[in-house]
């Protein structure tokens, strides 16, 4: 899911699409590439974003579009909570 958010992460924005990952913004050729018509858009979904192979070294062919930024972050926060873990984790501002 990082290489599909952080990296090469899409949301929609009042219906346009926008980049938001560090790998498109950093690049003008994938970027313009991305939103080219060539690569196939699938809807973000981690679970199945999570299964997703793709290449390092050339434009991906797939890129997942959130619904907006919001939504990307619903659906990540609610498929981390379903992962199984044999620890908990707490968040203490304090320390």
């Amino acid at each position: 899911c990082f290489w599909f958010t952080v990296e090469f992460g899409i949301c929609r924005q009042n219906g346009e699409l926008k980049a938001y990952g560090a790998g498109l913004l950093s690049s003008f050729g994938e970027l313009e590439y991305c939103l080219s018509g060539k690569p196939e858009l699938r809807p973000f979904d981690p679970p199945k974003t999570a299964l997703q192979k793709y290449p390092i070294t050339e434009y991906q062919p797939v890129y997942f579009v959130a619904e907006d930024f919001e939504d990307a972050k619903e659906k990540m926060t609610k498929f981390a909570q379903s992962i199984p873990r044999k620890f908990g984790v707490r968040y203490d501002p304090y320390t």
